[in-house]
């Protein structure tokens, strides 16, 4: 098992009001690490509130624990924890911000700055896998909802096991849950597979849309506000559309960007081995990942794509 610092499982024990905020439009390691760790949290006899952006994606409206997101919060906490966000900016956050004794960030983005008083970041495949290690630090007893949250996390983060963040440890906790749910096909396949019809006809519009960047393995796909409005919202944009550049033969950097009001896009940038996108996100503000990161962009979408193909270049020369 992973070694935890003292003062983070401290921290949990010894504390008893928690609140739990994550990132802005929240995919699936976000949701799966909150509601792992609340539960958690719940059964050392704790105090959890969850403050947390909705509308949720309906692949992940199927946990109970969703119930207990957003009912009233406390003006004053023990513990504010900041999870799988890279930034405090990042973070969906109350309005009127409760106080704490201590901000306790965990993520595992490299592109994280430790902004908490309290910090627990290990690049990691998915936010999940620490939070899997802190329970078993705790000695929690992981339930088979647990261990839905805890799959969801990864599996999603990993690009179902298949991005290059997947790691031995991963496997490692993958196998230790089969011991606490013997299968995990069905949910897999529902995180992965099942779109509704208003995100099948989403991602056929960005196929549609995709170019590939004149004479380089570089492919852009842009889904404008009228079509996505048109599809139910940007909602309905699973997380799957963004690797669908990545799934093109010769490709190794994609982007999608998604217009949410005129002129301003968000930007969601893959890439493959051994080339490195995170810097082109922290560029605008952004984060992420090497092989994955994501931005908000106003303005020119040919200065976007320059900056990939300088990025593509400098990578190939350094790599060549």
């Amino acid at each position: 098992m992973k070694k935890i610092p003292d003062e983070i499982i401290e921290c949990l024990n010894e504390n008893n009001s928690f609140l739990i905020l994550i990132h802005q439009k929240p995919d699936g390691d976000a949701i799966g690490s909150a509601i792992a760790l609340g539960k958690g949290l719940k059964q050392l006899n704790k105090s959890v509130d969850y403050y947390i952006q909705v509308p949720i994606e309906e692949k992940l409206i199927f946990f109970k624990e969703i119930e207990c997101f957003n009912q009233s919060l406390k003006e004053k906490y023990d513990v504010i924890i900041f999870l799988d966000c890279s930034s405090y900016e990042f973070a969906f956050k109350p309005e009127n911000f409760p106080e704490a004794k201590v901000n306790l960030v965990i993520d595992h983005h490299k592109s994280n700055y430790c902004y908490g008083n309290l910090n627990f970041v290990e690049i990691t495949g998915a936010t999940a896998e620490i939070v899997y290690w802190l329970l078993k630090a705790l000695s929690v007893k992981i339930s088979e909802d647990m261990a839905d949250a805890i799959f969801t996390g990864i599996s999603t983060d990993t690009g179902s096991f298949q991005f290059s963040n997947v790691t031995a440890d991963t496997h490692q906790i993958l196998s230790e849950l089969y011991t606490i749910k013997p299968n995990f096909a069905s949910l897999s396949k529902m995180l992965h597979n099942q779109k509704n019809f208003c995100q099948m006809k989403m991602t056929g519009a960005a196929i549609h849309s995709m170019e590939i960047i004149t004479d380089t393995p570089i492919a852009m796909m842009v889904l404008d506000h009228e079509t996505i409005a048109n599809y139910g919202g940007a909602l309905n944009i699973s997380d799957d559309v963004a690797n669908i550049g990545q799934n093109t033969s010769g490709v190794i950097i994609t982007a999608l960007l998604k217009e949410v009001k005129d002129g301003e896009y968000r930007v969601s940038l893959r890439a493959k081995a051994p080339y490195d996108i995170h810097m082109v996100a922290l560029k605008y503000g952004g984060g992420g990942h090497e092989r994955a990161a994501g931005f908000t962009f106003c303005g020119d979408i040919d200065l976007l794509k320059k900056d990939l193909l300088d990025v593509y270049q400098t990578q190939r020369d350094a790599n060549a």
